[in-house]
């Protein structure tokens, strides 16, 4: 790896996630909420906005988990099918005219590119006409609102669709042609099982499954900003407002979204994506009552929490990194105080040993290291004897995070 060549800084908002009314925090989440190191939140999350009108009560309570518990940024998405521009516009206008709780981001609708299973007539040149009408609407209430969308539900851009996409391009594009002056940042969703999307019994992901899936993410946020230049013939920023490895909500299986290979999963793929740079990026989801998604259920910390609990404490500034293993990953940032955070995943089973060269680092002494794998929750460990070249030993299925200074 390379510090002498920044790549640029890290969106604050890359460790994000979603949230829900149908899912508020508990006693016993509140804590873990604090210190989960969650920058920015995506409400309410998923099709239940679709379906419900947003109480102020249900706003009120939002806003205080955002700001009080978790300093996070807040994100508020208006219910499109089955409401109307005037109603949006008035959601915004108690939030931030009467509230002035200063809600700067908003989204319309949710995976519109699904609209079609549940609600009658929709089509991509409607939705891409009734999102503008809806747009103007809130922006006549608060002209500095930053809009987001249109949050189609997969979206892995390459020359071949893969199933999932179904009619998720026609959507992009109709949504760009229509809205390009007024999105400020193209997001879009993706879940890459089962490879079928409409079954609902599909088994879960082998562990090989999704060891081999995460090469995949290297490649979306670049395919997004691709079609977003020949559809409009400029480039705006982008987000991946949901992901996850599986659209299931079951729970307790080896591959589950619940579980410690999940994790491994998660870790990877989050590191590829702020490879990227992207502008937001949201898992989901925060919690979870009984199904697998979620960093948390109602008592208990899932293993994507400690992912979180990891990226928490990496650095701000992207610099050039690389590795040459199989199933090993390297990302590498400075922090604001100079210090240099690594972040190394082993998403493989045999445990692997590599020379961590780092150019121009001779000066360089390791100070903290910490370690997520099945026998560590993303804990402080003791630090081995490091120059620069030597090796470094990576356990099996692990994320390890070292700070040099």
């Amino acid at each position: 790896m390379d510090p002498t060549q920044v790549l640029g800084d890290i969106s604050k908002y890359v460790l994000g996630v979603n949230h829900g009314p149908w899912s508020d925090l508990g006693a016993g989440n509140i804590k873990p909420a604090a210190d989960s190191g969650i920058t920015f939140l995506r409400w309410p999350g998923g099709s239940w906005g679709d379906h419900n009108d947003i109480r102020p009560s249900y706003v009120d309570n939002y806003i205080a988990v955002a700001r009080n518990i978790m300093a996070a940024e807040p994100s508020i998405t208006v219910r499109m099918a089955g409401s109307t521009p005037a109603q949006a516009a008035q959601l915004v206008t108690y939030t931030n005219t009467g509230k002035r709780y200063g809600v700067r981001y908003w989204s319309i609708g949710n995976e519109p590119s699904l609209f079609y299973q549940e609600f009658a007539n929709w089509n991509p040149a409607r939705y891409a006409n009734e999102w503008r009408e809806f747009a103007l609407a809130m922006r006549a209430v608060d002209p500095t609102i930053i809009l987001t969308g249109p949050d189609i539900h997969q979206f892995v851009g390459d020359p071949v669709p893969v199933p999932q996409e179904d009619q998720a391009r026609d959507y992009l594009a109709a949504f760009l042609k229509t809205n390009a002056d007024l999105v400020d940042i193209v997001t879009v969703h993706r879940y890459p099982f089962p490879v079928d999307f409409r079954c609902q019994t599909c088994p879960y992901p082998s562990k090989a499954m999704l060891r081999d899936n995460t090469p995949e993410w290297d490649r979306i946020i670049p395919n997004l900003h691709k079609f977003i230049r020949e559809a409009t013939g400029a480039d705006k920023r982008v987000g991946l407002t949901e992901f996850n490895s599986h659209t299931s909500n079951a729970a307790g299986g080896k591959t589950s979204p619940d579980s410690f290979y999940n994790g491994i999963w998660l870790a990877d793929v989050l590191g590829r994506l702020i490879k990227q740079r992207p502008e937001i990026i949201t898992y989901w989801m925060l919690k979870s009552r009984t199904a697998g998604h979620g960093l948390m259920d109602s008592y208990n910390l899932r293993p994507s929490y400690y992912v979180y609990q990891m990226y928490r404490r990496f650095g701000n500034q992207l610099v050039f990194s690389f590795s040459p293993a199989q199933y090993v990953s390297l990302l590498a940032a400075k922090q604001p105080d100079g210090g240099l955070t690594l972040m190394l995943i082993n998403r493989g089973e045999p445990p692997v040993s590599l020379p961590l060269q780092i150019h121009g680092g001779d000066s360089l002494k390791l100070v903290q290291a910490y370690l997520f794998d099945a026998a560590h929750n993303a804990e402080a460990v003791p630090l081995p004897a490091f120059q620069n070249g030597d090796v470094v030993g990576l356990p099996p299925e692990s994320v390890m995070l070292l700070l040099l200074k």
